[in-house]
């Protein structure tokens, strides 16, 4: 008679920690489930055909140790993580999206608040973190929605799919990212509940944010429609080399105040400031100068990229 779908999932979970967590051989498992040590092994790896038991490799390589440990003392950081680079920017996303998200796993303490922003690089340390039935952590929005061209990397969809894994609650901003005119910023935010948001906001303990880029083929902003051509163009004539929540800076960490500033709904760089660990991710040599600037202007605590950008960046002197 097969077993209750629950009592085998239990038996896979003892299973599982008797042998992963507590070292025990094959036959000393067997003898304690009183199954056959044949059964045992087909059991571990049904632990991780169901997804009871996943396995990561930490592929951080000693030269990305050493490249890690030279921009911490290049620019006072807290804390770098070189991820590998791939042979496309995908991919290299993907592998600073995976040890993004085992940082946070091991970094984020039961009860925080945690505020995201949105891009495509976050979407994929989104997808990398696994739920966690022991963590509860609430998660905020840092800017508004961007609507629905691109909502695999919205901020809205981030924030519930990451409040989801953490057992927590999702705050959304119920507001654009980007509106017509400094009128109806103003007015927007006028609005109690989004005043409320940004109330709430400033309890946040962890932050982690995309680096946009000024340049159009990288930039979130230009592909959601929000901003033209001719502005990435104005922007850069101007000196911004990307943004943080929105926010332009130059390669120094100034800030760049364009007109375009006044039309957006999110976080500005003083509240990033008052959050107490800001995790900046980024991947791909292109991006060198926006994470330059964010390091040179103390916008970020931990910065989590990839071999190619880290080699870029100290190649500048």
């Amino acid at each position: 008679m097969p077993q209750p779908i629950d009592e085998k999932r239990d038996l896979l979970i003892k299973v599982a920690k008797l042998y992963y967590i507590e070292g025990r051989s094959q036959e000393e498992i067997a003898q304690e489930v009183h199954v056959s040590r044949p059964t045992v092994s087909r059991l571990l790896k049904a632990t991780i055909s169901s997804g009871i038991v996943q396995i990561r490799i930490d592929d951080i390589s000693s030269f990305g140790i050493e490249l890690a440990k030279r921009i911490e003392d290049r620019f006072g950081i807290r804390h770098v993580i070189v991820a590998p680079s791939s042979h496309t920017l995908e991919e290299s996303k993907q592998n600073v999206g995976a040890a993004a998200a085992i940082y946070l796993e091991s970094f984020l303490e039961n009860g925080v608040l945690l505020a995201i922003a949105w891009g495509t690089t976050l979407s994929y340390v989104v997808k990398n973190i696994r739920h966690n039935a022991y963590k509860r952590v609430d998660v905020i929005q840092l800017l508004g929605g961007i609507g629905n061209k691109t909502m695999d990397t919205d901020a809205n969809a981030l924030a519930l799919t990451l409040a989801s894994a953490f057992n927590g609650d999702s705050y959304l901003l119920q507001a654009p990212f980007m509106v017509k005119s400094k009128v109806l910023r103003d007015l927007l935010m006028d609005e109690p509940h989004i005043q409320e948001h940004f109330q709430r906001l400033a309890n946040a303990n962890v932050a982690v944010v995309g680096l946009g880029s000024t340049r159009p083929e990288l930039s979130a902003q230009f592909r959601s429609g929000h901003i033209s051509m001719e502005d990435a163009q104005t922007l850069r004539n101007e000196g911004a080399v990307g943004d943080i929540c929105g926010r332009y800076i130059d390669i120094d960490g100034h800030p760049c105040e364009t007109p375009l500033m006044d039309r957006i709904i999110s976080a500005t760089l003083d509240d990033l400031k008052r959050i107490p660990t800001v995790i900046g991710v980024a991947c791909g040599e292109e991006k060198k100068d926006i994470i330059t600037g964010a390091l040179k202007g103390k916008y970020i605590d931990v910065l989590i990229t990839d071999r190619s950008a880290a080699l870029a960046i100290l190649s500048e002197k």
